[in-house]
């Protein structure tokens, strides 16, 4: 299916404004000045707002579009480090190796509310408490075409994990990435990355393969140094005029610094996360908006994490008259397995309606003993359904209903329905009104989670007392029997202006989001094992929130090398009206504190002469917490990224060097005060294509 109406790639006018013109005159000498028809006429198509091809301008919600220019130009490393260019979205780091990505806050140190894809894929892991595991996507970022963000609850379209929004990142296609490419990245804190791709026609198909390795060695003073491997293998063919058939293999390999210094129980070590993955899609066109869709993917992710040591336990806590030494045996090994099957057909029912539909089931599979308290595997299967239908009433206005029925093993069944219009009050300028319902099920950890921890060898207390090896000593996590699903709803305002004369764009957001049934982490009082609890955790639909605010971007762009974009976000989060008693022991009174009230972000590049690129990233985030308390929050900060490039010339070879600077305006702290800071970094880059 056709993303753009042309070969070339123009402005994502997703980013959008009024923009700074009096430096037009200066940006457009220095590069040469496009004609509307090259970047305006052929409006930038997305597909992650419905599963149609749209425009952005009918669309049921706001999307923003990071294309490969703007990601190239970013420097960033890491794919998460794009969505600080997405306005409402928080990006931090809770360690080294540990990223942070939520939108509209509601998050700790393992945000779970987003819905991420690679290519239709999704990346989503439901087994333990965080949601996406950034450091086993299965992509570089070289090979990415463009990473697609709908800005706010999608689960009409894509099912309960898009409950505050969806990213579907997409891969550039084999046939655009023929020949040889080498990277090799090095600088502060350890950073020494490389990566390869092989591209190639072989008769009807076209093979990419891709292999890279980052490492650094993360924040100062702690244990969070990295590397991560990847592998990737895509290969499309075109079996006839009308059916196109697409395979995907990936290995991604996570070794990391964990545990903290001087830690009883979670002392520094190392761990590893591996992810497999196989993927085949067929695609089947006989016409203009109509298709059909099967696609089937396994998925398998073993995580390492196991060491011995002997936990010394004074009297006041064990209750006997001297201390004891208890052995433990952690293992935190996991393995997750996942088959997922969909199909979907995209069909015209006349000439101005348009639908959707389809079908999917998936398979989760978990073995973690050491969190369930269990050797037996833990299933969850979930069906689904959805449809939606698209009705250009009038060139002025067009409907869009959608809806997803899904049935969850877990928690039953929900169904997750939205309704929104579009009027485009002249044909540059279009509002926009949607209301949805979504939701977000627990994951298997929140549900059945039973960490009892028994001792690895006998614990000799007197001659005659003998603690007998498997004896369980105490409980960290019991169990949430009857946990629901979150719910949000959510209703929204959005305007679009596309400044066609000025290369400008223009999006504005206006929102209210009600979350109910939250589930969030509490603490009781436990008396299972020889050593009572008084912190043991569990889970409940305690928390609820009212997210109120307003997003605006605006973006010049005369073309792909050359924009200026700012973007603006007013966040408000309200929780329940709790007694002070209450507020003291409710995580849900902290949800105010999730998300900055004011954000700013500024995002610029310039070809300020032919082959040479100078690109810039300012962000100004205001005071939030990851769902801790005011004291945990961390203070407002500003964060300046600076990246000179200059492409090579032909004679040379075929390719770039480019410098980047990472928050050179100091060290600062995005996850909790006190903790280690996310210091300046400084690297250079060399990439040539053969």
């Amino acid at each position: 299916m056709p993303i753009y109406k042309k070969n070339h790639c123009p402005k994502p006018s997703n980013l959008a404004g009024t923009l700074l013109l009096t430096l037009l005159p200066l940006w457009t000498q220095a590069a040469p000045t496009p004609s509307e028809a090259d970047y305006l006429d052929d409006l930038p198509v997305v597909l992650s707002a419905t599963r149609l091809s749209q425009a952005l301008a009918d669309a049921p919600g706001a999307v923003t579009v990071i294309d490969r220019y703007m990601i190239r130009a970013s420097g960033a490393r890491d794919i998460g480090e794009l969505f600080a260019l997405v306005p409402g979205f928080q990006v931090g780091m809770h360690t080294g190796n540990q990223p942070l990505v939520t939108y509209h806050g509601l998050s700790d140190e393992a945000p779970r509310r987003m819905l991420v894809q690679v290519d239709g894929r999704s990346v989503y892991s439901p087994y333990f408490i965080a949601g996406v595991e950034w450091n086993q996507l299965g992509v570089d970022i070289d090979d990415i075409e463009r990473i697609e963000v709908f800005r706010g609850a999608n689960s009409a379209a894509y099912g309960s994990n898009a409950f505050l929004g969806v990213a579907n990142i997409v891969t550039r296609s084999p046939s655009e990435t023929r020949g040889t490419a080498v990277r090799y990245r090095a600088g502060d804190s350890g950073v020494n990355d490389v990566g390869v791709r092989l591209g190639k026609r072989l008769g009807d198909v076209d093979v990419r393969l891709s292999a890279s390795r980052n490492f650094d060695h993360g924040f100062a003073a702690i244990n969070d140094w990295r590397k991560y491997e990847l592998a990737t293998l895509r290969a499309d063919w075109s079996a006839s005029r009308n059916d196109v058939l697409e395979f995907q293999a990936g290995w991604t390999n996570n070794d990391y610094g964990t545990g903290k210094d001087g830690n009883a129980t979670d002392p520094e070590r190392a761990a590893q996360i591996s992810t497999a993955f196989g993927l085949l899609r067929w695609r089947h066109a006989p016409a203009p908006d109509e298709e059909l869709t099967l696609t089937y993917y396994h998925q398998e992710e073993n995580g390492r994490d196991a060491y011995a040591l002997g936990v010394s336990v004074p009297p006041r806590q064990s209750g006997l008259p001297v201390a004891i030494s208890i052995p433990f045996n952690f293992d935190y090994g996991f393995k997750a397995i996942r088959d997922d099957l969909e199909i979907q057909r995209i069909t015209a029912l006349g000439p101005s309606l348009r639908a959707v539909m389809g079908g999917g089931l998936r398979a989760d599979r978990i073995n973690a003993p050491l969190r369930f308290n269990t050797t037996a595997d833990l299933t969850n299967r979930i069906t689904h359904a959805f449809g939606t239908l698209e009705w250009r009433a009038s060139p002025k206005w067009l409907f869009n209903v959608g809806a997803m029925l899904e049935n969850n093993s877990l928690t039953g069944t929900s169904l997750a329905p939205r309704i929104s219009a579009n009027y485009h009050m002249t044909e540059f300028q279009t509002w926009r009104l949607a209301v949805n319902r979504s939701y977000r099920s627990p994951s298997a950890f929140e549900q059945k989670s039973s960490m009892i921890f028994a001792n690895s060898a006998p614990i000799v207390i007197s001659p005659r007392v003998t603690v007998p090896t498997g004896t369980p000593i105490s409980q960290t996590f019991r169990p949430s029997p009857g946990l629901q699903a979150e719910r949000i709803t959510t209703c929204e305002l959005g305007y679009l202006a596309e400044l066609r004369a000025l290369s400008t764009t223009f999006d504005a957001r206006l929102f209210l989001e009600r979350a109910r049934d939250l589930i969030e982490m509490n603490r009781e009082s436990s008396t299972v094992g020889l050593l009572a609890r008084d912190n043991t955790r569990y889970f409940s639909n305690g928390g609820e929130a009212d997210i109120r605010g307003l997003e605006l971007t605006a973006t010049w762009r005369p073309d792909t090398t050359t924009w200026l974009s700012v973007q603006h976000t007013e966040l408000r989060i309200d929780g329940p009206t709790l007694s002070p008693a209450e507020s003291l022991n409710r995580p849900s009174n902290w949800v105010q504190y999730t998300a900055p009230r004011h954000s700013t972000a500024l995002f610029g590049a310039w070809e300020f002469t032919p082959g040479w690129q100078l690109s810039l990233t300012k962000r100004w985030v205001g005071s939030m917490s990851w769902y801790q308390d005011a004291e945990h929050r961390v203070p407002m900060y500003r964060q300046l990224d600076v990246r000179l490039a200059h492409r090579l010339a032909p004679s040379i070879a075929r390719g770039e060097v480019a410098i980047t600077a990472r928050n050179i305006d100091g060290a600062e702290q995005t996850y909790a005060p006190g903790a280690s800071s996310w210091g300046s970094r400084i690297f250079g880059s060399l990439n040539l294509e053969f």
